[in-house]
């Protein structure tokens, strides 16, 4: 496969249907090996895109080669607000040797920062591992890892919705009261069944 030949048309399909758009995100594995050359590729690509676009990490990323590339230091979170809403953006990853996700005490506390200063304002969060159990045997052995933890820091706040990569299917419902999505990816997804196919993943229409 190519993901570079898909993601270009990804990207011509936004921006001419949905270039009035405020933004776009990228829900984590920009890579897949954290390669810093793959990672000066993507800058390049979204150089000329019309969107602001927002990256956050997957397991298949490198945090210290995307800050040489993007720059910045530190995890990889920020926040914004739009509309009297808050959007933050995570970072899950955990590092190798471990594709599951981690939140740790550092991650928690600028979290609940985050949430305090939204206060009763409407919270939407991006992050690359699902707090919780998707019903697929693979993905469901490296979700985040604390995810109790995570779940506790959304009590009492009006989290509006949950989008997140790493599931490779396309994939909604509620958790805890919460919304949530998930797409299937632009390169590869995962068979909803182990044995339909002859890899562990599967080859399908891609999709953003």
């Amino acid at each position: 496969l190519d993901p570079f030949a898909r993601f270009d048309r990804a990207l011509d399909d936004i921006a001419t249907h949905h270039g009035d758009a405020d933004f776009c995100v990228i829900t984590g594995d920009l890579t897949e090996r954290g390669d810093i050359a793959a990672y000066a590729l993507l800058k390049d690509r979204l150089a000329g895109f019309p969107l602001a676009t927002y990256l956050i990490l997957g397991n298949h990323d490198d945090r210290a080669h995307y800050r040489e590339v993007f720059g910045g230091s530190g995890y990889v979170q920020h926040a914004m607000e739009r509309e009297s809403a808050h959007l933050l953006f995570l970072d899950t990853l955990k590092g190798p040797p471990s594709s599951a996700g981690l939140y740790d005490a550092p991650r928690r506390e600028w979290l609940s920062h985050q949430l305090a200063r939204a206060g009763h304002a409407p919270v939407y969060l991006f992050m690359h591992h699902p707090p919780f159990n998707i019903g697929h045997p693979l993905m469901d052995l490296i979700k985040l890892d604390d995810a109790e933890e995570f779940a506790s820091l959304l009590k009492g706040h009006d989290i509006r919705h949950i989008f997140f990569g790493h599931a490779h299917r396309t994939i909604s419902g509620s958790w805890n009261g919460i919304a949530f999505s998930a797409l299937p990816g632009l390169n590869h997804q995962l068979p909803l069944v182990g044995g339909s196919v002859d890899t562990v993943y599967s080859d399908e229409p891609p999709m953003y």
